[in-house]
């Protein structure tokens, strides 16, 4: 591996990783770091970079689900400012009615007036705090860590602010619906909360009542899920909408202490690979979309993310195969001539494909796989810049 000189503003040191993760590994970060202090250059620009994200975010304002909603606008049909609400995605005005209502579907294409509720708020909150908690982690700096946890306390705890534990009026269609069971799938965004939490756990900024409100708002939330009938129907969903809801609850159960919960929850995964994973590796549901290349990776993502969440709990996902050879794992060889430019893709995608999200599958799937090595299409792909190195550091596949 290429080295590099270490210089004064190397001079961070690494945490130790926290015992318990979700979707990264103790061992993963601790090799990442000695890699840095062996001057490893690769691994040294990823952290140089999480550095630099984290300082960004700390520049960034505390941004609630009340946010913009002064004065009753873009505010839930329930008028609680704390109700989540997002205009689903790919419905537009009918230009063959004058309200235009109700909007159609035109799949693949997003709305911009969606930028006026509440989806971006909690990516970019997600996004902020995942930044914050890596450069924590990276440098011991506790600055990270005291704004991760105002994040925190904004969205979670605080009563005038705190978002309510369910996505009742998320992806609303305006004409047909106040909200839709499709919208749970926007929690995936803040998907790396759980493990945020984890690594400023042990930072003075972080109390214990912090700690405690946190997973219960987690815990409310998975409860919800399971019970409600948008958390029903979401489950029942056959494509990646079903996956992701379930990944989600593994997740917010193993993070809020309910392991009974995770490992049942975790099971609906051997369902899912049967039914949506063809022998070659295809997933036809995702494969009907505008842009299916991308679903392709998006259901890997929720069904890999499962897998990790189910060795947690003593279950072996990821290593499953049916008798006729389906497999997450087959799933991610399907796509691989594709994404690394070996083959033309023979289905629709309107848009360039998220090949960072594919750089991410493929290093999530080579750490913990039993068998998996995706480490020569890494290669193949182009190489992860700016903000995305810390996918490098945190899912380290090294020579």
């Amino acid at each position: 591996m290429a080295q590099h000189q270490v210089g004064a503003s190397e001079s961070a040191s690494a945490l130790p990783a926290p015992e318990r993760l979700y979707l990264f590994s103790a061992d993963d970060l601790d090799r990442a770091a000695e890699l840095v202090k062996a001057g490893d250059e690769d691994l040294v620009r990823a952290r140089d970079a999480i550095i630099a994200g984290a300082e960004a975010a700390l520049a960034e304002p505390i941004v609630t689900v009340v946010s913009g909603k002064e004065g009753g606008k873009f505010t839930a049909p329930s008028g609680d400012p704390r109700d989540y609400v997002s205009l689903s995605p790919y419905w537009w005005p009918d230009p063959k009615k004058e309200d235009g209502l109700p909007y159609i579907r035109r799949d693949g294409e997003i709305n911009p007036d969606r930028d006026h509720y509440d989806a971006d708020k909690l990516g970019n909150f997600g996004e902020a705090v995942r930044k914050l908690a890596m450069g924590y982690q990276v440098t011991g700096d506790e600055r990270y860590a005291e704004r991760a946890a105002e994040h925190l306390r904004a969205w979670f705890i605080d009563p005038e602010t705190r978002m309510v534990p369910r996505m009742q009026f998320g992806q609303f269609v305006p004409g047909s619906s106040e909200g839709r069971h499709s919208g749970i799938i926007e929690t995936n965004r803040i998907r790396f909360i759980a493990d945020s939490v984890e690594m400023i756990g042990d930072s003075p900024a972080w109390a214990e009542t912090d700690d405690a409100g946190v997973r219960g708002w987690f815990k409310e939330y998975a409860d919800w899920l399971m019970t409600s009938k948008h958390g029903k129907d979401e489950r029942n969903a056959e494509n990646n909408h079903g996956t992701w809801c379930h990944t989600q609850i593994a997740q917010y159960a193993l993070f809020s202490g309910n392991t009974g919960l995770a490992k049942e929850i975790v099971q609906e995964g051997f369902e899912r690979v049967r039914d949506q994973i063809e022998p070659d590796g295809s997933q036809p549901h995702e494969l009907e979309r505008t842009v299916a290349a991308d679903y392709s990776c998006f259901n890997l993502r929720a069904l890999t993310d499962m897998g990790i969440y189910a060795e947690k709990v003593g279950v072996d996902l990821l290593g499953y195969e049916t008798d006729d050879g389906r497999s997450i794992e087959k799933g991610i060889e399907f796509m691989v001539p594709y994404v690394t430019g070996h083959e033309e893709w023979p289905y629709q995608q309107i848009k360039p494909t998220r090949l960072d999200m594919y750089n991410q599958l493929f290093r999530m799937a080579t750490l913990n796989m039993p068998h998996a090595d995706f480490s020569d299409a890494i290669e193949e792909l182009p190489p992860l810049e700016g903000e995305d190195l810390w996918m490098v550091y945190f899912w380290p596949v090294t020579d």
